[in-house]
């Protein structure tokens, strides 16, 4: 059976129709925004969920254009001040702006690369002024330089900057060699210090405590000479004494049993040789002269004394 002319207008009609009604229709997921644009021309941005536009060919929609978060990492080569080389490795993390989404949608075909170039321009200006040790404690100086770049720069693209991450600068292979030989002098004379100041300590101490072992000796050695030299003092003074000789005398006398136990202890040895000078003529003198009058005075009786007669007594009657 044919089918009717009419039918076939009423068919193509309806599939028309049905075309551009789903046209009209815009989904957009969730953290995308989708670009309306009117015969080739921006007209609105429309955010996460349903919503509904022209048909098509008057109005048409983008691909859902995402706002996450995206990250780019860089090692920018930089030259310190003194002509050290280093990396300077950095990472941006960015997203377009909701509310600026058709500047990033037309104005910016690679965004990944001109952050790049810009983040370069931005480490090498600061890095040039700064010395190899500067540089790694101007992590808070390169983050800051960069974001405020970044933002100065990339807000006109209708982007935002979340973040700017800096890590350590990494030191070429010969320069960290020759860096750690550096540290590794400096700990080794620190050490070398530490020990002569420890030796010097000890030997201070050493010293003190030697004085200090010397005086006590040398008080108890003065103590000991003063004991020894009171007793000389009382034996003397008993034996003059006793003995009635002059103190002269019986010093010389203790001078000489002095004398005599010393040869009497070198003596005893065996296999020595003593000579005995003139000197020993009058220590022989004294002794035996403070022996007699020691023995005299021992062994002397108490003779009782008679009393003299007169000559008249004597005479006969």
């Amino acid at each position: 059976m044919l089918i009717s002319a009419t039918a076939i207008y009423v068919a193509i009609f309806t599939v028309v129709f049905l075309l551009m009604a789903s046209s009209t229709v815009v989904i957009t997921q969730q953290q995308h925004v989708k670009i309306i644009s009117t015969f080739g021309r921006f007209s609105s941005v429309r955010k996460s969920g349903l919503s509904f536009k022209a048909p098509w060919p008057f109005q048409a929609a983008s691909e859902n254009f995402s706002l996450k978060i995206r990250e780019i990492s860089e090692d920018v080569n930089v030259k310190s001040s003194d002509n050290a080389f280093v990396l300077v490795p950095i990472r941006v993390q960015f997203c377009v702006d909701e509310n600026t989404a058709q500047d990033a949608f037309y104005k910016l075909n690679n965004p990944e690369g001109q952050i790049r170039s810009y983040v370069v321009n931005q480490v090498r200006s600061t890095a040039s002024s700064l010395s190899f040790n500067q540089l790694f404690q101007a992590r808070d100086t390169f983050e800051d330089g960069v974001e405020g770049t970044l933002t100065e720069k990339m807000s006109g693209f209708g982007f935002r900057i979340e973040n700017v991450l800096v890590d350590d600068p990494q030191p070429s292979e010969d320069l960290r060699q020759a860096f750690d030989r550096v540290i590794a002098s400096e700990r080794l004379k620190e050490a070398a210090i530490n020990e002569g100041e420890a030796a010097k300590t000890l030997s201070i101490a050493k010293s003190k405590a030697e004085g200090e072992a010397m005086n006590i000796k040398a008080e108890a050695y003065a103590s000991f000479r003063k004991k020894v030299a009171e007793g000389n003092a009382e034996a003397l003074q008993a034996f003059v004494g006793s003995t009635g000789l002059s103190a002269s005398a019986g010093l010389d006398f203790f001078t000489s049993i002095n004398e005599m136990e010393a040869l009497r202890d070198a003596a005893s040895a065996g296999g020595s040789v003593v000579f005995v000078t003139a000197a020993a003529k009058e220590t022989k003198d004294a002794s035996t002269m403070g022996m007699i009058a020691a023995g005299q005075q021992e062994s002397a009786p108490a003779k009782k004394r008679m009393p003299r007669k007169s000559v008249s007594s004597l005479q006969k009657p």
